[in-house]
């Protein structure tokens, strides 16, 4: 009889312990939870929306000689008409295309542009984008920029919003002369 007893409560024991050491994470491992929502209603852009250039201002290599220099923001402008009723602010999400190229460590785009005939690539530089509260308010890649309000419309010409941001050069070190191409494309968001 004792060692039925003893026998028991070894088990029990045994049972209680690989039940703890189930409910214990795994060191090392863990989740993440992606939650969204899709509308059907949406704004459209305004003509010429879907492909906007900035021209930065041409700029010395002095005035980006140390890594963490920022430089030459320029605004630049998104317009979206026929907003439907229903929403009321709209801000554009940040990406980088494809192979154009992300910084993970600044956020920023890096420089992608090629040889064109004498001139090359500057280096050491990136561009950096803005939120158009001030132009020191970084907008990294990947994040949604600062909302807007939506004007309503007048009849059944919907609503429409100006999205201002900025963009401008970012030194990772000191920077060589040359040419500075990047490319983000841009969705838009409705918080």
């Amino acid at each position: 009889m004792e060692k039925m007893k003893i026998f028991a409560t070894v088990l029990a024991l045994s049972l209680t312990a690989s039940y703890s050491y189930a409910a214990d994470p795994v060191v090392g491992q863990g989740k993440v939870t992606f939650n969204g929502k899709l509308i059907a209603e949406t704004c459209q852009l305004d003509t010429g929306m879907d492909n906007i250039m900035v021209a930065l201002p041409t700029l010395s290599t002095q005035t980006l000689a140390e890594a963490g220099t920022e430089a030459g923001s320029t605004k630049f402008d998104i317009k979206v008409i026929k907003c439907d009723p229903s929403i009321k602010k709209v801000a554009a999400h940040f990406e980088a295309i494809g192979s154009t190229g992300m910084d993970p460590t600044t956020g920023n785009l890096e420089n992608k542009a090629v040889t064109v005939g004498e001139d090359k690539p500057a280096t050491n530089v990136q561009i950096r984008l803005y939120n158009s509260d001030s132009a020191t308010d970084q907008l990294v890649l990947g994040d949604t920029g600062a909302s807007f309000d939506i004007t309503p419309g007048a009849g059944t010409e919907g609503g429409s919003a100006t999205m201002r941001y900025y963009g401008g050069y970012y030194a990772t070190d000191a920077t060589t002369a040359g040419l500075v191409t990047a490319t983000a494309m841009y969705t838009l968001s409705y918080p």
